[in-house]
């Protein structure tokens, strides 16, 4: 295998050769040093030589067929201080890299002189986008995620000032989470797969593809107006400089999950390795017409019934299996060559993860305050919890860029991410809900079957443009088209209830819909088309300064379909459960059981257990949402050190959602908003800036929310009804932040920021409604305010021999608040008296804070980072009655990963995650006391790994 492996390693570096014709090559990028923009048309050359070229619409060049040696390069451009670069060494079939910054001239123009140096690592080049940026933006680079070892974009996030994440895939950006963060793939806007968010999963993208991501927090009128929290933009992996492969693999322990041969599964199909069912989990063939209702006297009708029930497999609750390690690879190829005599750059990469997580030690309960002045909460349910959980990420990225010309260059990017997750859920406990049994002897089982695989395919075609006629402007579009899908095949639900008299145990399956053993299947399809012109013209104006005007139009449509059909099992009277799946489901007992000739029968058809069709038309939708904008802003230096960033965005919405039921009205919404923002940044020093800005932006429901329908969560949620008649949110956003940038890499910021929401869209109680179901509206006003620090520093400051440790920190301190409904807040107060009028947000934290330190020793290529993080609690469920709400309680989450360096090739790592181990507990609190709703561990995990790259 190694030979292989080294055979093809031999040959693609013959074709490099090749390609360079046993000469090298410099390639690089030409900087302005005061606003970080490319500077096109400038001049490279290197001296002593005719060997030239001018910079590209990218501030690129590449000079190709030069001898090896030791050269001087010299960059110049109008109005910038020329530099030359000396000591440039350039080897055969070898590319150098060499990126250069200038300065704007003063009144004496002069030369610099400068040592050759490498490129700047990504990190240095994030924090230098941030300086320069016209709004308030925090990031991460692909440098410190690697460093910080984290496996995918909702991970890395957590690293990012004001971050936070639920259910390890849902973004929350200061205390603001689902409707109010925007989220795009390279600049187009990406559907999400959840039906009942307005966000996208992020743990869908692992980091290795990835180059950055970046969270702006203010808005400008070139981006979309639908977010308040953040817009986050999901950069992947763009053609390199120079021919470069790598691969990396990994393997993980842990100590929860990995050779516990107690691991809870499920029956799986021959693709769930590749995270997607092939169809051992969809529905038979047999069940492609409708389930008639129940038929004692028509054979045909019959005969249907009982070849549905027989159709279906009878695995109905989970099996115990060993779970082998964690296990990840990676794979990356990438150049730039020539294609009919063009530049082009290409990178095609390869991801693959599977990882298995279990818990034995959960708990479970439902609690109720159903009394005024009652000591305590009322315990509906308690049961112990075990889950086990397989899952399986691959991603595909391919990513071609051709340069047609020095002034215009194409570009596709090809995405493909797939999972798969495989759930086994065991519950086990008190049922003081048994009728005519004491609560101390009613034992409640349920046992839940769930496989969800997720699909994200996108295609991005790009332009950038050069109008040499037109002072200089610049014209970029996109094209792209996203469809994502969701599938549930399959979910499973067996439960029963049981009691002991004396030495007699009886069994009991409820007969209501929602605890009858049912099968679900889900299908969520959606997709996005994003259209997208920009036209930017650099201006000359007083003293000398460039100004910008930019102006731009874009067309964003969606479609979604949503359907969900229900089988459920149902049983005779006088048919008895002994306790077994097995025997429940055994063959004599399924679908017809006696037959009109049988001189038992009674002349009629009798059925053991037997299939019902179940679904509800009610539950099935399509929506479809199409905005279109306009926009119009300048970027104007009102003197050399106040810029002024001012314009605004009109944005046109028509949206339209109906159920399968006619008779529920459709849900729609039609508006027109105007969308202001001015952010202004005056640069105290060269490298200290003090920013503030203000933006109106907006928040749209999404597409369960305006469906009209009512459906039910499996375990312990209440009824969730949808509501044709929301109207999207508006929000005045107030932003200033004071930041400073010492050294290369360096950043220490402060900010502080007000947002006013007019109209939020909350989960509130329909006290119209039986079992005071939870309803969607619109209530009148909300406020979040806060303050943020961060400081990303070397320690050299307090010691010399301190230089190779970095400290990363940032905290977030954030107080929000929004207004009960009057008729909710006089059902809590009917058994709450003193309950406050207000609650925060949903899903909004106090504080969130990350830390991180790393030791980094380039000479021996050694790197370790400790993390840190955690989230101050936050509503995780609102609660029906005076009920308190359930809240996602603070944890602790701890990591530490070292890499080392071995020879020019290879790099190791270990890592271990969790390592404080917290139990992930959500819970109602009642006159100071906690009451469980979830409680559970996830374990730790140490992993090994290895990476071979050539560069």
């Amino acid at each position: 295998m190694l030979r292989k492996i080294t055979s093809l390693i031999s040959l693609l570096g013959l074709t490099v050769s090749v390609v360079f014709a046993q000469s090298g090559v410099i390639r690089g990028q030409l900087t302005s040093s005061e606003t970080g923009e490319e500077l096109i048309g400038a001049t490279v050359v290197i001296k002593g030589t005719s060997n030239g070229a001018a910079t590209d619409l990218d501030g690129k060049f590449n000079l190709a067929n030069i001898k090896p040696g030791t050269y001087e390069v010299q960059a110049s451009y109008i109005s910038y201080e020329p530099k030359t670069v000396t000591g440039v060494v350039v080897k055969e079939n070898e590319v150098t890299v060499l990126n250069i910054r200038l300065g704007a001239a003063t009144t004496n123009l002069k030369e610099v002189v400068i040592e050759g140096r490498a490129i700047r690592s990504s990190e240095n080049t994030l924090r230098n986008t941030q300086k320069k940026a016209a709004v308030v933006m925090d990031g991460i680079s692909a440098e410190q995620f690697s460093r910080s070892g984290d496996s995918d974009a909702a991970a890395a996030l957590t690293r990012v000032t004001g971050i936070s994440l639920e259910g390890s895939k849902y973004v929350y950006v200061r205390g603001l989470g689902d409707r109010y963060v925007k989220t795009s793939l390279n600049g187009a806007e990406i559907p999400g797969l959840d039906p009942n968010r307005n966000t996208v999963q992020m743990d869908l993208f692992p980091s290795n593809l990835l180059d950055n991501l970046t969270v702006s927090k203010t808005f400008t009128p070139d981006m979309p107006g639908s977010f308040s929290g953040g817009f986050v933009n999901i950069t992947t992996k763009d053609f390199p400089d120079r021919y470069t492969l790598q691969f990396s693999t990994s393997i993980g322990y842990n100590d929860q999950a990995t050779f516990n041969n107690r691991f809870l599964s499920s029956n799986k199909g021959g693709s769930d390795w590749l995270g997607f069912d092939d169809g051992t989990r969809a529905v038979p063939d047999a069940i492609n017409y409708q389930i008639p209702f129940e038929s004692y006297s028509n054979k045909q009708l019959a005969e249907q019934i009982d070849e549905a029930t027989n159709a279906f497999n009878t695995e109905m609750g989970p099996k115990r299996m060993t779970a082998p390690v964690n296990h990840s690879h990676s794979f990356s190829l990438g150049n730039q060559t020539e294609l009919f005599g063009r530049q082009f750059g290409y990178v095609v990469g390869l991801s693959y993860q599977r990882n298995y997580a279990y818990y034995n030690n959960g708990t479970f309960g439902l609690w109720e305050l159903n009394s005024v002045g009652a000591n305590g909460l009322n315990n509906n349910n308690l049961y112990e919890d075990e889950k086990g959980v397989e899952e399986v990420s691959l991603g595909f990225l391919s990513n071609f860029a051709l340069k047609l010309n020095s002034n215009n260059k194409v570009s596709l990017n090809l995405i493909r991410n797939q999972s798969g997750s495989n759930s086994s859920r065991y519950l086990f406990g008190t049922y003081p809900g048994t009728s005519g049994v004491s609560d101390d002897r009613a034992i409640f089982e349920s046992r839940a079957l769930h496989y969800t695989q997720r699909a994200l395919s996108s295609a991005q075609l790009k332009g950038e443009h050069v109008l040499t006629g037109l002072k200089g402007s610049k014209v970029d579009w996109l094209a792209s088209f996203t469809l994502s899908q969701q599938d549930e095949p399959d979910l499973r639900f067996f439960a029963n209830d049981y009691f002991v008299n004396g030495t007699d145990t009886t069994y009991r399956i409820q007969p209501a819909a929602y605890t009858l053993p049912s099968r679900f299947f889900r299908d969520l399809d959606e997709t996005n088309l994003d259209v997208k012109v920009n036209i930017e013209t650099p201006l000359t104006i007083w003293n000398g300064l460039e100004a910008k005007t930019k102006f731009g139009a874009a067309a964003i449509r969606k479609d979604r379909k949503f359907r969900e059909n229900i089988y459920r099992y149902r049983f005779n009277e006088g048919y008895g459960y002994n306790g077994s799946i097995a025997d429940f489901f055994a063959p004599e007992n399924l679908g017809i059981v006696a037959r009109p000739e049988d001189p038992e029968s009674g002349g009629l058809y009798r059925y053991g257990v037997f299939l019902e069709d179940g679904s509800q038309r009610t539950n099935n939708y399509d929506g479809q949402e199409a905005v279109y904008a306009g926009y119009a802003m300048v970027d104007l230096p009102l003197t050399a050190k106040l810029r002024v960033v001012t314009g605004a965005r009109v944005e046109v919405t028509d949206m339209f959602v109906e159920s399968f039921n006619k008779s529920l009205m459709p849900g729609e919404l039609n508006q027109v908003d105007v969308l202001p923002s001015v952010n202004a940044t005056y640069s105290l020093t060269e490298k200290m800036n003090l920013r503030a800005g203000y933006s109106r932006t907006l928040a749209r429901p999404n597409f369960r929310e305006i469906a009209p329908y009512t459906s039910f969560d499996f375990v312990g949620e209440p009824a969730f009804t949808g509501n044709a008649n929301l109207e999207r949110t508006t929000i005045d956003n107030f932003d200033t932040r004071w930041e400073w940038y010492p050294n290369l890499g360096e950043y220490v910021s402060v900010s502080a920021f007000y947002k006013n929401f007019q109209n939020p869209i909350e989960r509130t109680i329909n006290t119209l409604a039986q079992n005071n179901e939870i309803f969607i509206k619109n209530v009148d006003n909300a406020k979040v305010y806060g303050l943020e620090f961060e400081v990303n520093k070397r320690l050299s400051f307090i010691s010399s021999g301190l230089d190779n440790f970095i400290v990363s920190s940032n905290l977030s301190l954030i107080k929000s608040e929004v207004s009960i409904e009057p008729q909710e807040l006089e059902i809590i107060r009917a058994v709450r008296p003193g309950a406050d009028a207000t609650r925060p947000l949903f899903g909004q934290s106090p504080f969130v804070a990350n830390a991180s330190l790393t030791y980094q020793n380039d000479s021996l290529g050694l790197i370790a980072t400790a993390n840190y993080n955690v989230f101050g609690d936050r509503i995780s469920a609102i609660s029906v009655g005076g009920t308190p709400n359930i809240y996602e309680r603070s944890r602790p989450l701890a990591s530490l990963v070292v890499s080392k360096r071995l020879g020019d090739s290879f790099t190791a790592k270990v890592s271990v995650d969790n390592i404080f181990n917290p139990a992930f507990v959500n819970s109602h609190e009642y006159n100071g006391k906690e009451y469980i709703y979830s409680s559970y561990k996830q374990g730790r995990t140490f992993a090994v790994g290895v990476t071979y790259r050539i560069d």
